[in-house]
């Protein structure tokens, strides 16, 4: 197997200081202006190449917890799999995998069903929502955003939801998204498992 190269765009952004064009006068007296840029290094272009590449694995993660959010749904209606079953399949297939039964939609449902696991108390439903939403916003966010590599800032993101908005892809930022898809595989891993034991007591 080999890793494939595509056609992708790099947007870079270049800061410069306004203030000291003031000083150096204007085209009419005879002189030009020469305003310091600031570079972009190869090592802003591999910031951005690092951040194209963590965005592609928060869009694989996303899809890896919205199948355990599809078993617990599939499961509550129809039951623990115990082997094959017609209308499990059909309900599998042309409801829950659906593209119009939508990521926002799983998230709310499973709130819901939640609420009916008695061992899955409210603390943990209340993290796993905060986090489900947080989530659905950073896979939003790298689907239909920008990445641009700023000679000051670093990689920023820039996407809309609800609001124009814009993150800069710092460690800080990637530590918390580390945590938050670790900790809520950890929550839809109980709620699965907490729901299986109550539908087979």
């Amino acid at each position: 197997m080999r890793e494939i190269n595509l056609p992708a765009v790099n947007t870079v952004s270049i800061s410069f200081d306004t203030a000291s064009m003031a000083d150096q006068g204007s085209p009419e007296t005879g002189y030009s202006i020469g305003i310091p840029m600031g570079n972009i290094e190869p090592s802003d272009i591999e910031a951005l190449n690092i951040a194209r590449s963590n965005g592609s694995k928060i869009l694989w993660s996303t899809v890896c917890i919205e199948k355990i959010l599809e078993n617990i749904i599939v499961d509550y209606f129809m039951g623990q799999f115990v082997g094959a079953c017609t209308r499990r399949q059909l309900f599998e297939a042309e409801v829950v995998q659906s593209s119009s039964f939508q990521f926002s939609f799983k998230k709310k449902l499973v709130d819901d069903i939640a609420k009916n696991v008695r061992s899955f108390k409210g603390k943990d439903r209340n993290k796993l929502q905060s986090q489900l939403k947080k989530i659905m916003e950073w896979r939003n966010a790298f689907a239909h955003g920008t990445l641009r590599a700023d000679s000051k800032d670093g990689v920023i993101l820039e996407y809309y939801s609800g609001s124009r908005k814009a993150e800069i892809l710092n460690e800080t930022f990637w530590n918390t998204v580390e945590s938050i898809f670790i900790s809520c595989d950890q929550l839809v891993r109980k709620l699965d498992k907490d729901l299986s034991s109550e539908q087979e007591a």
